[in-house]
C-alpha cells in the first residue's frame, strides 16, 4: 500500500524547534503530505524568529499539527521540549525528529512500521556521522564508545547513541517520565540516551538507516557546553 494512502492517526510526530524558520515550512509540508492523519507536534522553546507564526498558520489549516510554545518555561533545551511534548501525546506511538531537514522525512513511514511490529524503541541510525574537525572528531567517538558501553550494562545495544530521530512506544516513554522525570538532562540534546538509560533490560530495540543531510539553512544549537551535559549523562 502506498504511504499516501496509510493512515498514520496512531503516531504523533514531536518536532522541538528553536529559531527553525527556515526549515520548519518545508518539513510540515512534506510530513502532511506523505502521512495521512498523522499527528504533529512542534514544541518551540522560544523562538524569536518567525518558526512560531508559521506553525500557527499550518494549524489553522490543518488542526491536526499543534504548537507547544515553552517561551516562559524555567528550563530550557531540547530534551526538556521533548518530554513537555510527550506528556500531551494521546497517540499509541511518537516519533522524535529534529526541525532543520536534517532527517529524511520519508524515513518516519520505516521508524513507524518498525513500532507497529513489537519493537519498544525504533532508532534512526546514521550511516555516516560527520565530527567535524579532528578533535572534535576524536572527542565525539569516545563519547558514543562510553554511551554504548554504558547502556550495554543494560543488555541494549545502540550503533548511534546520540541520535536524535527515533520512534518509541507513547506509553512507555509517559511512564519513564512520571517515574524518573529528574534523570533527564533537560537541558541537554541527547534525550534518547537518557530513555534508553531507563528501559528494561533486553528491550526490543529497532533500527532504521538513513543517511544525515547536512543542514543548508539556519544554524545549530549544539554548544560545548551540551557535550559536557552528555558525558554528565552517561555516568549518572
Amino acid at each position: 500500500m502506498s504511504k499516501n494512502k496509510m493512515d498514520y492517526s496512531d503516531t504523533t510526530i514531536i518536532i522541538p524547534t528553536l529559531n527553525e524558520e527556515s526549515n520548519i515550512e518545508e518539513l510540515l509540508e512534506r510530513l502532511q503530505a506523505n502521512y495521512k492523519n498523522i499527528r504533529i507536534i512542534v514544541s518551540d522553546d522560544g523562538s524569536r524568529d518567525n518558526t512560531q507564526n508559521i506553525v500557527t498558520t499550518f494549524h489553522k489549516k490543518n488542526q491536526n499539527i499543534y504548537l507547544l510554545d515553552r517561551s516562559i518555561e524555567r528550563i530550557h533545551g531540547l530534551t526538556a521540549s521533548v518530554i513537555d511534548a510527550v506528556k500531551v501525546v494521546k497517540t499509541k506511538y511518537c516519533v522524535i525528529m529534529d526541525g532543520d531537514m536534517q532527517h529524511p522525512p520519508e524515513k518516519v513511514q520505516e521508524i513507524i512500521y518498525k513500532l507497529r511490529n513489537n519493537n519498544d524503541i525504533v532508532i534512526g541510525v546514521r550511516k555516516k556521522i560527520n565530527f567535524g574537525n579532528a578533535f572534535r572528531k576524536i572527542m565525539s567517538r569516545i563519547a558514543i564508545a562510553l554511551g554504548q558501553m554504558r547502556l550495554l550494562s543494560k543488555g541494549i545495544w545502540c550503533h548511534d547513541v546520540v541520535s536524535g530521530f527515533f520512534g518509541v512506544d507513547t506509553e512507555l516513554f509517559q511512564n519513564k517520565i512520571r517515574k524518573y522525570e529528574n534523570k533527564f538532562e533537560k537541558e541537554g540534546f541527547k534525550v534518547l540516551f537518557d530513555l534508553l538509560k531507563l528501559m528494561n533490560y533486553n528491550a526490543n530495540v529497532g533500527m532504521v538507516l538513513y543517511n544525515f543531510g547536512y543542514r543548508t539553512l539556519g544554524k545549530s544549537k549544539i554548544k560545548n557546553k551540551h557535550v559536557l551535559i552528555y558525558i554528565r549523562s552517561v555516568f549518572k
